[in-house]
């Protein structure tokens, strides 16, 4: 191609997606962290009438917004409604551009789109490493400096999933310069039954904080990309003056609000990722195989130098886990819990493969 492009943007990286060969029937997929069960009934029914209304603009946002203001006690003016929690990622990286701040700070290794974004909006990163798979918030802390002007933590993180608590990280909010945005992203928050689990939205209006959450994981939404930031009011002010109108979709509003109005489908949910992790424990476990406890709905399982051997190996038998070797590493996997009946072909399959 003879038109020029920019080095900054032919040196982003792409997204590390996992292999799109299960759409069709026959895969067991445990690759991208999704809900293995349909939406709720409501959301489904919610769904049916709304498509003879396609010809028009999404409707406002706000009846969602006041929806959840209403779930987490704060105003619908500290809520952000945007196309996945991708887009507010996006949205807080253009609105906090500053000529003398220009780098964000990231934990090495977690959510790949952090990095991608940063490097799109031209700012420079600083990657942290994790200390015995945890966010190490006081390392992070050390790290910061004169141009330091985002910071993206990933609690519980992805691919860990691992936490911090709530002490660690109030301390660590009261030590942050003003000029710092601290943007943390809780996609996996509502599988965490940790009591430590931060109160991270009772901090909005004391830091510059903003909360990320979605409908894409627990609420089994992810096909129609929606989520949602908060934060202290004028933040989020800014926020909405740099994202696009109509970004998100009217099925995607409408299915969000009915997912909002069943607490027992959510429920259910939730105790059945329960009893899907349990299960992998004690399997893996009776393999003699290492795991690491998780806050979500995945599992980081360590297979050693046959890992990436491994994960082509289940490939082939039309079960789909990630490999970790482009998130460094390269010794583990990361597993979705799924349901009862995908992880037991995945562990019988794991099974004729680990000695």
């Amino acid at each position: 191609m003879k038109l020029s492009i920019d080095p900054s943007v032919r040196n982003i990286p792409y997204y590390p997606k996992a292999a799109l060969y299960g759409a069709d029937e026959g895969w067991t997929r445990l690759s991208s962290n999704e809900n293995p069960y349909p939406p709720s009934p409501k959301v489904v029914e919610s769904l049916v009438n709304a498509v003879f209304d396609l010809n028009r603009y999404p409707e406002s946002e706000f009846a969602l917004k006041s929806l959840l203001a209403k779930k987490y006690g704060i105003k619908p003016q500290n809520i952000l409604i945007g196309n996945g929690s991708n887009e507010i990622i996006e949205t807080s990286l253009r609105a906090m551009k500053h000529n003398g701040r220009n780098q964000v700070m990231i934990s090495d290794p977690s959510f790949a789109f952090y990095s991608i974004a940063s490097s799109i909006y031209g700012y420079q990163t600083v990657s942290v490493p994790l200390d015995s798979l945890q966010l190490n918030l006081k390392s992070i802390l050390e790290r910061i400096d004169e141009k330091t002007r985002v910071i993206f933590l990933c609690n519980p993180n992805n691919p860990t999933g691992t936490i911090f608590d709530d002490r660690s990280f109030r301390s660590f909010l009261e030590s942050l310069p003003p000029e710092v945005l601290v943007v943390v992203d809780e996609a996996y928050a509502e599988f965490s039954d940790n009591k430590e689990f931060p109160k991270s939205i009772s901090y909005i209006d004391r830091h510059p904080v903003l909360i990320l959450r979605t409908f894409s994981k627990a609420y089994g939404l992810a096909g129609l990309r929606v989520g949602y930031g908060i934060g202290e009011e004028s933040l989020v002010s800014f926020l909405e003056r740099t994202k696009q109108p109509f970004s998100v979709n009217m099925m995607a509003l409408i299915a969000a609000k009915a997912a909002l109005g069943d607490e027992s489908h959510l429920k259910k949910v939730l105790d059945n990722n329960r009893k899907g992790k349990k299960y992998l424990y004690d399997t893996l476990g009776d393999m003699g195989v290492e795991f690491f406890p998780s806050e979500a709905n995945f599992v980081l399982i360590k297979l050693g130098t046959r890992a990436e051997a491994i994960t082509r190996s289940l490939f082939e038998k039309r079960v789909l886990i990630r490999w970790l070797g482009g998130y460094g590493l390269a010794d583990y996997v990361r597993v979705t819990v799924g349901t009862m009946n995908e992880n037991r072909v995945f562990t019988e399959a794991l099974k004729r493969l680990v000695p």
